[in-house]
């Protein structure tokens, strides 16, 4: 194509007078690689397909397809595990199909090592994002004088996160790496300012994985460099590696030598199973325990919370265990999420009044506070000084608990729990026979719900808990005298009361033994528009419209409402017939609850071309300021607005380049926006109105 176009331009006329003949576009046709394994003559899925630098990986069908011209090309492909395979084919005129059949790699006695950037090594892998700055706007550069090392980076302060510089490596799910043979990462860094490294592995398999070390802490080898060796959690599907440098002042570090390595490990072990507990399974709730039937299970042992432990599990006489390891920085009080109540819905243990737990600590570690999460918020018990090397079996009444700030424990909806370790490097915490027991007491509370002038509002919802795609509030009406009664577990209980056309109210309430009562008074919600938004002065190809009825787009609103903190609630309502997004400030989220417009999670959505996001934006009188994120996969632009105008709509711009963070606009990536954040500040009876979304 390239030839034909500068073959055309030497003449203005060709040898008859005429006008040159305008180039033609070559013909495509489809070529489709299939690859099977040569033995079984099974699909085998995530192979590196390469024909002349445009790499592919097969589907889960074995396959990739190509659109060629005509001509010869050669076609290479690359598994873990088999050997490479090289064909060449021509492209004749018509679509065609190659199949490749790999041999597994049997002269391999060991996993070999991923040279993710090596000064001795060509890469091992296609990386769509090689050295990407995760949108801190780092500077780097290749340094070729070292004496140790031929190839290096030096990694400098970014303009985006202060002193702080990102580097990554990185695919997307089609060019996913399978690293689940590796057990660690190992890198080489020279310090020169950063005091301290995040090694981060994201893979689309796994919760992301975090581990913060000193920058001085590898081992010494010599010329100011140090060699790190990180444990990483398994993936088949890694979407990252990403290191995150952080810094008091503008900084600089070297960087050479990275690569995904396989250890044999001896971790550490009990020496005798954990005791079996002395209860009968229809007495308690059990969570993970061999010894006891459980009634939930464990769904994410190590969602990492901060600098969580290293997460493994083993067993010892045939009894099952987690364990957790302090990393680096996290032995000042890293700690872990374990959840049981996320997946499926919340666990209902309301007729229990006890955590029971067995602990086997390392010598080293001196302090464990251990967690429970609910949908109402969150309790803490601290262990100090336990005895190590011997099994613990603990027994925390919730009532020995404490709240975390001014949340309460609704044992009716639990979720998850913590561990959080202190304590030395290297040391770990053995953990089993997780469950509940004990009786709890419940007690009748009589709820009353009055408007703004203390008159009695009927058919009023009072509840505890949240509803959700498994959960369902301990709920009740009141009746004509505006009275409701909840039986409710003894303890601190949050109650929410909420009627037709007024805002939601909330107050947490001691239930004990004796008479229980309590009063919420509802305000009425404040007044939406009656008029539509007015319609886009814009033509459909010139925008991007993620929301309007009067644009359309390939693009649309996928969720309303992720819950980035206390997120006012989202419905669609209509207005003169016209499509519009509600949001309403929820009790929690007053003082700047954010939820996050997705449109570009599962495909990414491409406004390098545009100027900003701009929508019609509505809020009621109570309303006093609100902020947005325009968030790409490099990171967030922020934009605040204090003095809201209220009861009009209103046109809001977002300008990419009139960010309240000016850092952030040079690193931000347009081509890969994925959400939009908004946060509201008001009152529980106020609300906004959205329409008319789309990039300009």
């Amino acid at each position: 194509m390239f030839s034909a176009l500068l073959f055309g331009c030497g003449n203005d006329s060709n040898s008859d007078g005429g006008q040159a003949d305008e180039p033609v576009a070559q013909q495509k046709h489809t070529v489709t690689v299939v690859v099977n394994d040569a033995n079984s003559q099974l699909p085998l899925a995530g192979v590196f397909i390469n024909i002349d630098g445009n790499y592919k990986t097969t589907s889960a069908l074995g396959e990739v397809t190509y659109n060629l011209a005509k001509g010869t090309y050669t076609i290479s492909s690359r598994l873990t595990d088999y050997l490479d395979q090289q064909q060449s084919v021509s492209v004749t005129g018509q679509d065609i199909r190659v199949t490749f059949e790999l041999e597994e790699d049997v002269t391999q006695l060991s996993p070999e090592e991923g040279f993710v950037f090596y000064s001795d090594n060509d890469d091992s892998f296609y990386m769509e994002y090689w050295g990407d700055d995760w949108g801190s706007g780092a500077g780097v550069e290749n340094i070729t004088t070292d004496p140790v090392f031929s190839k290096v980076l030096e990694i400098s302060s970014g303009n985006s996160w202060g002193n702080g510089a990102g580097l990554a490596w990185g695919n997307q799910e089609a060019n996913a790496i399978d690293a689940s043979r590796y057990t660690h990462v190992r890198f080489n860094l020279k310090p020169q300012g950063f005091h301290t490294i995040e090694v981060n592995v994201q893979g689309f398999d796994i919760p992301n994985y975090q581990a913060s070390f000193s920058t001085s802490s590898g081992t010494d080898i010599g010329n100011g460099w140090y060699q790190f060796d990180v444990p990483i959690t398994t993936t088949s599907q890694m979407r990252w590696l990403g290191f995150v440098f952080l810094a008091d002042q503008p900084s600089s570090i070297q960087l050479s030598n990275v690569s995904f390595i396989t250890k044999e490990i001896e971790r550490s072990a009990p020496n005798l199973p954990a005791p079996t507990p002395s209860v009968l399974n229809s007495d308690v709730f059990s969570i993970f325990s061999d010894s006891l039937d459980e009634d939930k299970f464990v769904s994410l042992w190590n969602e990492n919370w901060w600098n969580a432990p290293f997460y493994s599990q083993d067993e010892v006489d045939g009894n099952t265990y987690a364990r957790y390891e302090i990393q680096g920085a996290g032995a000042a009080g890293g700690v872990v999420g374990i959840q049981f109540g996320i997946e499926y819905g919340s666990v209902d243990v309301s007729e229990h009044n006890t955590w029971n737990i067995d602990l086997y600590l390392e010598p080293g570690i001196s302090q464990v506070v251990l967690q429970l999460v609910t949908t109402d918020g969150s309790a803490s018990y601290t262990v100090s000084n336990l005895p190590s090397e011997q099994w613990v079996s603990l027994s925390i009444p919730f009532a020995d608990m404490s709240l975390n700030g001014e949340s309460t424990l609704n044992t009716a909806q639990m979720q998850m729990a913590g561990i959080q370790l202190y304590g030395e490097a290297g040391r770990s915490i053995f953990v089993d026979n997780f469950y509940f027991s004990g009786q709890s007491s419940k007690h009748a509370i009589e709820v009353e719900v009055v408007d703004s002038v203390g008159q009695p509002i009927s058919n009023a919802e009072v509840s505890v808990g949240v509803d959700g795609e498994y959960d369902v509030a301990n709920t009740s009406i009141t009746d004509s005298s505006g009275v409701a009664t909840l039986m409710l577990v003894e303890g601190k209980q949050k109650i929410k009361g909420m009627a037709q056309g007024y805002g939601i109210n909330q107050a947490s309430t001691i239930v004990t033994a004796g008479s229980n009562q309590l009063t919420l008074e509802l305000t009425a919600l404040s007044t939406g528009p009656t008029a539509a938004a007015p319609s886009p002065i814009v033509d459909g190809d010139d925008v991007i419209s993620l929301y309007s009825d009067a644009l359309t787009s390939d693009h649309w609103i996928t969720y309303w409402s992720d819950n980035w903190w206390n997120a006012p609630t989202h419905e669609e309502i209509q207005i003169e017939g016209n499509n519009t997004a509600k949001f309403t400030i929820t009790p929690d989220g007053v003082a700047g609850g954010v939820t996050g417009i997705q449109y570009g999670i599962s495909q990414v959505v491409d406004a390098s071309a545009m100027t900003g996001l701009r929508f019609d934006f509505y809020a009621t009188a109570g309303v006093t300021r609100a902020q947005f994120q325009l968030l790409s996969t490099s990171g967030p632009l922020i934009y605040t607005i204090d003095n809201i105008a209220t009861g009009e709509w209103v046109s809001v711009e977002l300008d990419f380049d009139l960010s309240d963070t000016p850092s952030a606009v040079s690193g931000f990536n347009k081509s890969t926006m994925t959400q939009l954040g908004m946060a509201l500040w008001g009152s529980s009876s106020d609300s906004v109105y959205l329409d008319n979304i789309y990039f300009y």
